[in-house]
């Protein structure tokens, strides 16, 4: 599994959005993945957030 990539079992409430959706799945997937793989999910989620956000503002 890279560290961009963690897949997790996300059963939290869904957003409606599957952007937002696959973020919160991947923050999900960082119960498993080692500590040093932590900060490159982050920054991969926060950039997907990021740009989810951008295209909502049009």
């Amino acid at each position: 599994m890279s560290e961009t990539s963690a897949v997790g079992s996300y059963d939290g409430p869904t957003t409606g959005d599957a952007q937002v959706d696959e973020a919160l799945t991947r923050l999900a997937g960082l119960d498993d993945a080692p500590v040093r793989d932590h900060v490159a999910v982050f920054e991969a989620v926060h950039g997907a957030l990021q740009d989810r956000l951008a295209d909502a503002e049009g």
